[in-house]
């Protein structure tokens, strides 16, 4: 995250390595150099309330120098829940938070002292990275992203939001959603890629030593130099089609005529004059450049500028506290809205939605004639969260909702800002495998439909279910023996239909082996039906190849059972009810594949959901109680294979 005044005599470049802490403000646009800060001296850290007090204070004192010590550096971020702390309101939401907080989850703040700063010219920056290879070797495959609620789910959020405005509540709030992919790879070989499909002037990437942010925001928070301080709100997105000629010039002109996006960007332009009048002399505060359109690889995004003179005492800690966070990710009335937030959105932000930037060390050169503040920061949009102990990378997305706007759409808003990201993703067909009978047809088709309709809304796929069962029945109309037909639909919503004779198992019970699940229950991966799904087909394939074993049926790490690699489990009561389940089977939160047949007996009854023991399988095992099952298969006898 580059800004127009740099000092290009601070260091040479730097394409060496680094190891420990570091931040990278990065220019992805190509358009400016990075600033690279490594070695920090000192880390001002906050987990706790009383600590942000301090930090914030910390860094005044550090970027101004005391006691012999000369100026220095900051650079880091601010998590959007510290926002919390600076409105006595809503202090008692920030406690309840850090009371739940997860360990995964990076602190309130985090920024390293630095004593300099390397800059990385344009050309170079590429260069660097491609540099920082680690014990990774520079992989950077991850999977597909998958939204962490449902539609359905976001719809009612989005109608407690709209009915807060009708009731004169909130004029605007920002709603966001959580998507998650696995991801055991290099994040700054990742960072390389993405910055490619992002092309963000403020970027960032930041290590604090435990956890990783990839930020490809092009959004402005802050930029203070000469005493002057500028934002710039970024309210107003269309998706981008780089096919199209005339597409940025289309966009220009969809914008001008818009009257939801400009009254969006509006209501958020009046607040930052509000929010920056408490620290700019009075009467000082200008708009410019109202509803301009920038255009990105993706989406175009409308954009204004506002500007002030800061008041000549103001330090690093008043201006966060008077503009934390960007009123462009929490929507007017500001406290207003954070609350709503806090009580709708169904997981914290985290550093999405906060900041990453800089405070650069009070100048020394009286010749400079700089004002005491100088820094700039992004508002953490398109940013990803790495944490390496869960394997798990977290972007955050989300949208403006005004009082005429659609649930529908804006949930596409939502997806059209991570397709940076989603993008980038290693090539992932969805797949929905049915059995074929020439009297019957396709079982359950429509339930078959209705799940990959599901997943593709929560990992942004394109998907014509229509077209999609029309293709099916014509490929099917004249088989004439039982099939296994197989669905694969691509991310732009390309399909492609096989069949294949439905054999038999070669043995009954099919013998099985009990196995730890390869991932965390909480894996994205688990819950849709993809062609990512080598983690449980490999421990199959390895249990055929050492053991007559035909199936494998995982545990999690506290001993339950989750499923088969391809089946779901069920266990038969001892004491069979004249009415009610006959069967139980594990609860979908151990973590596996909604089932098509699994979710048709819990619906009829004839199965109910319990916790599964291995004690439990061993011993239904023995009894003969133990069987497995599909949509394809149904169910079918299964013994641990000692009992086989």
């Amino acid at each position: 995250m580059a800004d127009d005044h740099y000092h290009p005599s601070t260091l040479p470049t730097a394409i060496a390595p680094v190891s420990g802490p570091f931040v990278l403000l990065d220019d992805a646009s190509g358009d400016g150099p990075a600033r690279l800060y490594t070695q920090p001296k000192n880390i001002i850290c906050a987990e706790t309330r009383e600590e942000l007090d301090s930090a914030l204070a910390a860094i005044d004192t550090a970027r101004c120098g005391n006691s012999g010590r000369p100026p220095r550096h900051l650079a880091g971020y601010f998590g959007y829940e510290a926002g919390l702390a600076f409105e006595p309101k809503l202090r008692p939401r920030l406690d309840a938070f850090l009371s739940r907080k997860s360990k995964d989850m990076p602190p309130l703040c985090w920024f390293g002292e630095f004593a300099d700063y390397a800059i990385l010219p344009a050309d170079n920056i590429d260069d660097w990275l491609a540099a920082q290879q680690g014990p990774y070797n520079g992989q950077a495959d991850m999977g597909a992203f998958a939204t962490q609620q449902s539609l359905s789910a976001y719809d009612d959020q989005f109608a407690d939001i709209i009915e807060a405005i009708r009731s004169g509540d909130i004029y605007q709030a920002n709603l966001t959603i959580r998507t998650h992919a696995h991801f055991d790879s290099c994040p700054i070989a990742l960072y390389r890629t993405l910055r490619r499909f992002g092309a963000a002037r403020y970027s960032a990437l930041v290590y604090d030593g435990t956890h990783w942010l990839l930020s490809l925001s092009p959004e402005l928070f802050f930029a203070c130099h000469n005493g002057r301080i500028t934002t710039r709100p970024m309210k107003g997105t269309l998706r981008a089609n780089p096919d199209h000629a005339g597409d940025a010039a289309a966009a220009r002109e969809y914008f001008a005529r818009d009257d939801k996006n400009r009254a969006e960007n509006l209501m958020i332009v009046d607040l930052l004059r509000n929010d920056l009048s408490r620290i700019c002399e009075a009467g000082s505060v200008v708009t410019r450049d109202l509803f301009a359109v920038e255009h990105y690889p993706t989406v175009h995004q409308m954009v204004s500028t506002v500007s002030g003179q800061m008041q000549s005492d103001i330090g690093a800690q008043d201006v966060i506290r008077a503009l934390f966070p960007c009123g462009s990710i929490t929507g007017a009335p500001k406290i207003r809205a954070m609350e709503l937030i806090d009580d709708i959105e169904a997981a914290p932000r985290g550093v999405y939605c906060g900041a990453i930037g800089r405070f650069d060390a009070v100048s020394l050169d009286k010749a400079a004639n700089e004002s005491a503040l100088s820094g700039a920061f992004n508002v953490a949009i398109r940013t990803l969260h790495f944490a390496p102990q869960s394997q798990r990378l977290t972007l955050g997305l989300g949208s403006g909702i005004v009082a005429d706007s659609k649930a529908g759409p804006e949930w596409r808003e939502c997806l059209d800002k991570g397709a940076f990201a989603m993008t980038a993703a290693r090539k992932v067909d969805l797949i929905e495998t049915m059995a074929l009978y020439p009297d019957k047809g396709i079982l359950r088709l429509e339930a078959h439909l209705a799940r990959m309709k599901a997943s593709a809304q929560q990992l942004a796929y394109q998907f014509d279910r229509h077209a999609a069962r029309n293709a099916i029945q014509a490929a099917c109309f004249h088989a004439m023996s039982p099939a296994k037909v197989r669905l694969l639909v691509s991310r732009d919503g390309n399909f492609a239909i096989q069949s294949m004779p439905l054999q038999p198992f070669d043995k009954a019970p099919i013998p099985v082996l009990m196995a730890d699940m390869p991932v965390a229950s909480n894996d994205p991966r688990l819950a849709h039906k993809t062609t990512d799904r080598a983690f449980y087909d490999d421990s199959r394939r390895c249990a055929m190849k050492e053991s007559e074993a035909a199936e494998v049926i995982f545990f999690d790490a506290a001993g339950f059972a989750c499923e088969g690699s391809f089946t779901h489990i069920f266990v038969r009561q001892t004491d069979m009810p004249e009415k009610g389940p006959q069967y139980l089977t594990p609860p979908i939160s151990r973590g596996m594949l909604p089932g098509i047949l699994r979710q048709e007996m819990l619906d009829s009854n004839n199965a109910v959901e319990q916790d599964l023991s291995k004690q439990d399988i061993a011993a239904a095992s023995r009894d003969g109680r133990l069987l497995l099952g599909n949509s394809v298969r149904g169910l079918f006898a299964a013994a641990l294979l000692s009992q086989a």
